[in-house]
């Protein structure tokens, strides 16, 4: 996994921007501690700094094809490049996915991007035509931010590196950060929180030349209403075959495992592919020696003794990685500098923790991400209101109280942005399928990319099976009836994995990713600081006086008013960090 970032300039003008190029791969740097290269061209300056899973020695970029047309900065993994490689009449000369990318590219041009079975995210400079070509993987696993102002195009796998790269001063785009505020679920997906700096859209590819860019969607995940259902025996033989091909790497894996379904599976799969049992990561909080469950959307649990239990039935060492209250303060400063898209959730303390605890003994990690958004894996969609507008969806994660000034009815703006998805009808399959789509398209890009900051800062790869294009295909052809079948969330893939896994893991009941449950105090204590100096950002979009309440030390603060003090909290040290007005 790497980093990549450059400047295109069609007025010849690019290598005079060096400096400005090597200063992104420079805020880059964490994703690549293996190398780093570059290409100087007078329309187009590309950066990349490389973390080595395959051919270290040979896998340097930026990379260019031997007749010097096309070259390529690549950050990701194609996990059928070798199958590609055989089409291919192309004289390689690495192990390396990125130059089949680069092969494949100059072979079959744009369209390559519907042949990759993988996560990625890349440039291609055609020096013959000066021409650009940026493309992002379906749904959206490998990061990928750009600024284009008619003169020049800028990219980078973060944000924060693009905007620190322009030449005006960086600014916050408020409406992006209100979405956060409002929205954290669907929000740093479309755009960033850095005004003039946007998002390249997962299944989009972006070409860019002298009179302009234009974007195109190449994948789409809709789910089939009705029809029959592909057999679990085909669901549980696709994931085996996508875990087999996400362990193919020269460098040692591990997995992250809750003990629920989707990590459980992944590890046991990833178990028989290995040649070695690879080690597993678990997060433990301060007091959670109990298993808490309700039907919620954010649910918290103790995963030890699941996770115990799934490491020990696919014979997996375990790592219980400690994550104690006293350093709370200090793991919300530490996230809200990393995540550049602003931390949506508490949990992402336990992803951070987690990377920094495997990346001193691994180079990639498998995890089980996307399975609760492509296998219907969320109980509230079960619930005709919950489908039938954005806004009951949004009241789950509660809403931080903003400025009237600023936006007098926030709940109201934001749900009619999302009612596109939702599909106002009698149909339960179309209310769910409307839904689904609205999850996979602006939740699922906002969990992956939480899951690529949070590894790639501590310089490690985390691999996402479920993401697989062989596997998406039989999950998008699973009707809801099926998926949900007598009102349990992942009814087929449960069903799939009978005999798979352990019966208690098989059938545990939803749970998020645990946070410390008796940190609420914690919260209390930053944002009572912060706002009794608050950042111009806080300032200017907060109401102030609504959220005062709820720092006092002796409320008991409700699932919604703790969530609102995390974003307010984080937003605050982002402000400072990134010197946002």
């Amino acid at each position: 996994m790497c980093g990549i970032a450059g400047i295109v300039r069609f007025d010849g003008g690019a290598a005079a921007q060096l400096g400005r190029a090597r200063a992104m791969r420079g805020r880059l740097r964490h994703r690549g501690p293996d190398g780093e290269g570059e290409l100087v061209d007078p329309y187009a300056v590309l950066q990349h700094t490389r973390l080595a899973l395959l051919d270290r020695e040979g896998g340097a970029q930026p990379m260019t094809t031997p007749d010097g047309r096309f070259s390529i900065v690549y950050n990701g993994e194609v996990y059928n490049h070798a199958e590609l490689r055989a089409e291919l009449r192309y004289p390689f000369r690495t192990r390396c996915d990125a130059e089949t990318v680069l092969a494949a590219f100059a072979a079959w041009g744009p369209a390559c991007v519907r042949r990759f079975n993988g996560m990625f995210a890349f440039f291609v400079w055609d020096h013959a035509r000066r021409r650009g070509f940026l493309a992002r993987d379906p749904l959206g696993v490998k990061p990928l931010a750009y600024a284009w102002d008619g003169v020049e195009l800028v990219f980078a796998s973060e944000a924060h590196a693009v905007a620190h790269s322009l030449r005006s001063r960086v600014g916050a785009d408020v409406d992006a950060v209100l979405e956060y505020l409002i929205a954290p679920c669907f929000s740093g997906v479309a755009r960033s929180m850095f005004a003039g700096v946007d998002y390249l859209q997962p299944g989009h590819t972006l070409e860019v030349a002298v009179d302009g860019v234009q974007i195109q969607r190449y994948f789409r995940f809709e789910v089939a209403q009705g029809g029959e259902a592909p057999a679990p025996e085909a669901v549980r033989a696709a994931l085996q075959r996508a875990v087999g091909r996400a362990c193919v790497a020269e460098a040692p894996i591990g997995v992250f495992l809750s003990g629920g379904l989707d990590s459980s599976a992944v590890a046991a799969f990833a178990a028989a592919a290995l040649p070695d049992p690879p080690p597993a990561y678990t997060i433990a909080f301060d007091g959670m020696d109990a298993f808490d469950y309700a039907h919620s959307t954010i649910v918290v649990s103790d995963d030890s003794p699941f996770a115990t239990r799934a490491a020990a039935a696919s014979g997996l060492p375990l790592t219980r990685v400690q994550a104690p209250r006293a350093e709370l303060a200090a793991d919300l400063e530490r996230i809200a500098r990393h995540n550049d898209a602003l931390p949506a959730w508490e949990q992402e303390v336990a992803q951070d923790r987690l990377a920094r605890a495997a990346a001193g003994a691994v180079k990639a990690v498998l995890v089980g991400d996307a399975a609760d958004e492509t296998h219907f894996g969320y109980h509230f969609l079960l619930d005709a209101a919950a489908t039938a507008s954005p806004a009951a969806i949004l009241r789950r994660f509660g809403q931080v109280p903003v400025r009237r000034e600023v936006l007098a009815d926030p709940l109201a703006a934001f749900t009619e942005r999302y009612r596109a998805w939702m599909r106002p009808t009698d149909s339960p399959a179309a209310r769910i399928a409307g839904t689904t789509s609205l999850i996979v398209e602006r939740w699922l890009p906002r969990l992956l990319h939480n899951g690529d900051v949070h590894t790639m800062r501590a310089g490690l790869e985390a691999r996402v099976p479920f993401a697989d294009v062989e596997l998406l295909a039989l999950a998008a052809a699973v009707p809801p009836a099926t998926g949900l079948a007598g009102g349990v969330e992942k009814a087929r893939l449960r069903a799939a994995l009978r005999g798979v896994l352990p019966e208690e893991i098989r059938l545990r009941r939803k749970s998020a990713l645990p946070k410390d449950q008796g940190a609420a105090a914690v919260l209390q204590r930053e944002a009572s600081r912060l706002l009794a100096d608050p950042p111009a950002l806080v300032r200017m979009l907060v109401d102030l006086p609504a959220l005062a309440p709820l720092t006092e030390p002796r409320r008991t603060l409700a699932e919604w008013e703790r969530a609102a003090l995390f974003r307010v909290v984080c937003l605050g040290h982002f402000g400072h960090h990134h010197g946002l007005a």
